[in-house]
């Protein structure tokens, strides 16, 4: 099998699952940089520990850089962001924590982790080698404000540009092995990880501390991929399998004790598809759906929290209308909903049924190509102890080198 054939299905199992039907900010190319300003408006402020949530907003300005050695690929990626949630005074609560202090602004901005990663060839064309090092750029300690600001914009139901920032050095190794049957291209991977973000439930186990630092434990990860033309498009099937470790986290400060403790999340199975439309007219064009399933974690006892699985569904139809070179109009529309994570009442386990619509336009020259995007969204939103709806709208910016020919 050529490295050509191959590429397509490398790349899908190389892609990250990150269950996101709203447009990319980067669309797939040899690099580049973009700027967000993404943000939300609730029709009734959500409760939270430290307030009520009106409104969340952030800038994010992401960059990946892609350099070919060779018979490999080094990819760089990153980004610097500024996110500010607006809290209103809990209803019939009383205190600092409780929101009481009435209206504020709590931020948090800075850069995150910087990923790089390396792929090649170890035996033949088929037998794939990455190698992945995270460089600790990112916040690892956060204060009672910026705890305060990530439980929000970190939340799986607002979908916002950068939903973590860093929590130390980490590293990552895997094999991919490519199979070639008549039409079909088929990828099995394996993969060992340092995992390197907070994950939701950390920040739910955080709040209300001065200062906190999560110290991830590590991942396996398992990945089936299928690729295979479908008259002149094609079809993509991706499933991933996660195990981890234990986590510990450690908070300080705040006129409390030092306090450490350590859950685990539980085992989580991602499926997602593509299928990719050649059309008359169109740039490219393509349906998307995508599902994930979490299990339960167990906290520093091993027992299992009761109300900590969940469910994604997302989907998403779009493309670029235009000839390959020039001018392209940009439409989208997606749709998800989460089932939500009962344990909680703070957003990051919110139930969430939302949609979107995205419109805009996109340039593409010999070389690059720049995007100019609005995306609108409109959704419900359940903690287990207020339900609001909000409407959403991502500003989207971006210029990117035209991919490589592989």
């Amino acid at each position: 099998m050529t490295r050509h054939f191959a590429a397509p299905i490398v790349a899908l199992l190389l892609a990250t699952p990150a269950l996101r039907a709203q447009e990319t900010l980067l669309p797939t190319a040899g690099g580049g940089v973009g700027f967000a300003l993404s943000a939300w408006h609730f029709s009734t402020a959500i409760p939270q520990a430290s307030g009520a949530v009106a409104d969340v907003a952030e800038v994010a300005v992401p960059f990946r850089v892609r350099a070919a050695l060779g018979r490999w690929s080094v990819d760089l990626t990153g980004a610097g962001a500024y996110g500010a949630v607006h809290l209103t005074a809990t209803p019939g609560a009383s205190g600092s924590q409780s929101g009481g202090s009435g209206d504020r602004v709590v931020t948090i901005a800075g850069p995150t982790d910087v990923k790089l990663r390396l792929t090649g060839p170890i035996i033949g064309d088929n037998t794939l080698i990455t190698a992945g090092v995270n460089i600790p750029s990112g916040k690892v300690g956060l204060n009672t404000d910026e705890t305060a600001a990530l439980q929000a914009i970190g939340a799986p139901a607002l979908h916002m540009p950068i939903g973590a920032f860093g929590a130390g050095a980490g590293a990552t190794l895997g094999v991919i092995q490519v199979i070639q049957r008549d039409d079909w291209a088929i990828a099995i991977g394996a993969s060992a990880e340092q995992r390197t973000e907070y994950s939701p439930i950390a920040i739910v186990l955080a709040a209300g501390k001065a200062e906190t630092r999560v110290t991830p434990g590590t991942a396996a990860h398992v990945t089936l991929g299928l690729d295979r033309p479908l008259g002149e498009g094609r079809w993509s099937l991706l499933f991933v399998g996660d195990v981890y470790s234990s986590d510990k986290l450690r908070a300080t400060g705040g006129g409390l004790a030092d306090a450490s403790s350590s859950y685990t999340l539980g085992p989580q199975f991602t499926v997602s598809s593509q299928m990719a439309f050649a059309a008359r007219g169109w740039r490219e064009a393509s349906f998307n759906v995508a599902a994930r399933m979490r299990s339960a974690f167990s906290d520093a006892t091993g027992a299992t929290v009761a109300g900590s699985s969940g469910t994604y569904l997302e989907g998403s139809i779009g493309g670029v209308r235009g000839g390959p070179i020039g001018a392209g109009f940009v439409i989208g529309a997606d749709a998800r909903w989460h089932s939500g994570l009962t344990f909680t009442d703070a957003m990051v386990g919110a139930a969430t049924t939302a949609a979107g619509v995205t419109l805009g336009v996109e340039r593409a020259g010999t070389s690059t190509v720049r995007r100019w995007s609005l995306h609108g969204q409109y959704g419900t939103f359940d903690t287990g102890r207020a339900t609001a709806t909000g409407f959403g709208a991502t500003l989207g910016v971006s210029i990117s080198a035209r991919r490589e020919a592989q």
